[in-house]
Formats: structure tokens, C-alpha cells, sequence
């Protein structure tokens, strides 16, 4: 998204807290009064938008799935009009809805920033989102009369180049909203980032962050629904009740059918009916359905995947790892079930013979 001729109007700032020994939660400390930057600063912060959500960052598009009353993009929807003094007090609701969604101990706490201004040539309205995590070297200032987190913080923490310990989210307001239409996806487009967090395999922002906080998600692109397929295909593979070998083929058939195969669509059934025998083809399917994937056939983009299609990785219980390319794989490195020494109840173990079709060049 081009981020152009943007104006920031307004900046709030409230902490939140890591759940405390038992898992509590631990109430947000709230400000009452605005950050103000000076114009320098003010420069520095909007460099920062920029880079986490404008164009050519690594920023992803989501869309709303929580629109009830008091999920946060209603309450976005809500408080974006109000004046100053009502939007100080409404905007805490996002501290409480950050803490509410930061289930777990080990989520750290922070400072929220909250911001409202303009974009665009027709200057629409946007209303954004930083969690910026603190840690030990930045020293807390906060005014004893008015719980204001101080201006020298702020900057301290927000515009050091280094620092990179930020969540990023923005609602801004699609230019010709449609009148009547209840569905916010119509109203805003919701761009977030998560600098902790790279795009590999498509996963670009804590969920905890953009789901139980935010009430968005990932919009059910190709390429997702390709790792989602993909990914689920393994892991029905790997909780099927055959042998080692049987396993190997089935991972290299996955992988023939996702790299090799010249489709340029992924037909669940299709890959079911020509590698699994029929009971385990009906097992198959309703496996896709539980867990979402189309039945029908859907385009293949193997963006997110690649890298797992580079490489077979087979891991032992002993730490004993076997990788190569996949190609190679396949047709070089034999896995077999075998029965070894017995256990202490007298049950012979299953051990796994591989057989690699080739001699060694180097030991370590």
C-alpha cells in the first residue's frame, strides 16, 4: 500500500502486562493524555508506518472475521469519529483487548501506541496499532499525577533504527465504500506486520496478535491453501498405521505430486485415489474436510512450500537425522521396518534399516 501525503492527528500510548506466576491476568496501565512528537519525530514515527505497512514492506493484508459488537474492528469502526477527549478514554479498550488475547505467560508485555490520521490524495482516514516490547535498556518515565508515559520513552523506544521488536496494524478506509454494506471487509483494508516474524511458508504475524487481538486473518489465497493441503497431507501420512518404508513412499509421492507433477491444480481425491488403497482414500477425504481443504480442485502455488519440497528429512528418536534433496531421496536412500533386539518385557523393537545407494565421501 502506498503510503502517501499521510498526516498523523493523534497518539496515545498505554502498557500492558505479562500475565503474572499464575496465570492472571494483570490490568493495563492506562494513559489519559496524547504523545506529542516534535516535527522531527513526528517524521521519524511516520518513516516507521511506512516501512512496517507501505509499500514494499514485508506487511500482509487480512481480513476481517470478527464484526460483532465488541470485537476490535467495531470497536475501530466506532471510535475513529469521536473527539479527542472521548477517543483518550475509548482507546484504552484496545489495551484491555491486547491483554485479553495475550493468553499465555510466556508473551511479553509492552507499550500499545494507538494512532489515528490521513492518507492518500483523497487524505481517508486510517486508525493504527504498535506493540513495541519492552526490555532491559530502555528505562520507563512515567509522570506521577497523570500515568503519561513520557515523550523521551516513546522515542527512545519507537524510533531507534535497531529496534525491531514491533507488531504493526492499521485499518484504512477503502476509497468508494459501498452504502449499506455490513461487512467491514467492504469499509477497510487491514494491513499488519510483525517484525519478530518473517513471511516464510506464509506466516507473517503472531496469531495471538492478529486474530485473538486484531480479529482478522489470512484471506484463503492459493498459495495458503497449497500449504494447508500440503501440510495436512503430511501429517495424515504420518500418523497412518503402516510401515517405515510404506511412509517414505508416500512422503516422496507427496512430493513428486506438489514439485514434479505438471498441474497446475491440486485435486485431493486425485492424489487420495492414486496412492492410498480405498479405505484409506475415505479416510483421506474426510480428513481434507475436517480440517478445511476444497474437495474440488483448486490452483497450485507452491510459493510457501518450496523450501519443504527442496529437501526429505527423516528424524529418529536418538537424534539421528538423514536429509537430502528430494530427488535424491527417492531414488537413493531405502527405509526398511525391521524387528530388533527385544525390550525388558521381552517385545522385540522396531528398528529402521536405511539403505543409501551410495558410499561415504566424509565423516565428521
Amino acid at each position: 500500500m502506498q503510503l502517501v501525503n499521510m498526516t498523523i492527528d493523534r497518539i496515545i500510548i498505554h502498557q500492558v502486562y505479562r500475565r503474572d506466576q499464575d496465570g492472571n491476568k494483570v490490568e493495563p496501565l492506562q494513559s489519559h493524555e496524547y504523545t506529542r512528537f516534535d516535527s522531527s519525530a513526528m517524521e521519524e514515527f511516520k518513516s516507521r508506518i511506512r516501512d512496517a505497512l507501505g509499500e514494499g514492506s514485508k506487511a500482509v493484508q487480512m481480513q476481517i472475521m470478527d464484526q460483532g459488537a465488541g470485537d476490535l474492528p467495531h470497536i475501530v469502526e466506532s471510535i475513529i469519529s469521536e473527539d479527542d477527549a472521548n477517543f483518550a478514554v475509548s482507546s484504552y479498550d484496545f489495551a484491555k483487548k491486547l491483554t485479553d488475547a495475550q493468553q499465555r505467560k510466556s508473551i511479553p508485555g509492552g507499550i500499545l501506541v494507538v494512532f489515528t490520521g490521513k492518507q492518500g490524495h483523497l487524505q481517508k482516514r486510517f486508525l493504527g496499532v504498535i506493540k513495541a516490547e519492552i526490555h532491559s535498556g530502555y528505562e520507563k518515565h512515567e509522570d506521577p499525577t497523570t500515568q503519561e508515559i513520557s515523550l523521551k520513552f516513546v522515542q527512545e523506544l519507537l524510533l531507534t533504527p535497531g529496534t525491531r521488536l514491533y507488531k504493526t496494524a492499521a485499518f484504512f478506509e477503502k476509497d468508494g465504500t459501498e452504502n449499506g454494506s455490513q461487512d467491514l471487509n467492504d469499509k477497510w483494508a487491514v494491513m499488519i506486520s510483525d517484525y519478530q516474524i518473517s513471511q516464510t511458508d506464509g506466516k507473517a504475524a503472531a496469531q495471538y496478535f492478529y486474530s485473538d487481538f486484531l480479529g482478522c486473518g489470512y484471506p484463503e489465497t492459493s498459495a495458503r491453501t497449497t500449504k494447508k493441503f500440503y501440510d495436512s497431507a503430511s501429517s495424515f501420512i504420518d500418523h497412518l498405521d503402516v510401515s517405515s518404508e510404506k511412509k517414505s513412499d508416500l512422503y516422496n509421492a507427496l512430493t513428486t505430486y506438489m514439485k514434479v507433477d505438471t498441474s497446475s491444480t491440486i485435486t485431493p481425491s486425485e492424489f487420495a485415489s492414486s496412492y492410498f488403497d480405498v479405505d484409506t482414500q475415505d479416510s483421506f477425504s474426510a480428513y481434507m474436510e475436517e480440517v478445511g481443504i476444497p474437495n474440488t480442485s483448486f490452483t497450485k502455488d507452491n510459493a510457501h512450500i518450496e523450501s519443504k519440497l527442496k529437501f526429505r528429512k527423516v528424524n529418529f528418536s536418538k537424534n539421528v537425522k538423514i536429509t537430502a534433496p528430494s530427488d535424491v531421496f527417492k531414488n537413493y536412500v531405502e527405509i526398511e521396518s525391521i524387528e530388533g533386539d527385544p525390550d525388558e518385557s521381552g517385545t522385540p523393537q522396531i528398528w529402521t534399516k536405511v539403505i543409501v545407494k551410495d558410499r561415504i565421501t566424509q565423516q565428521e
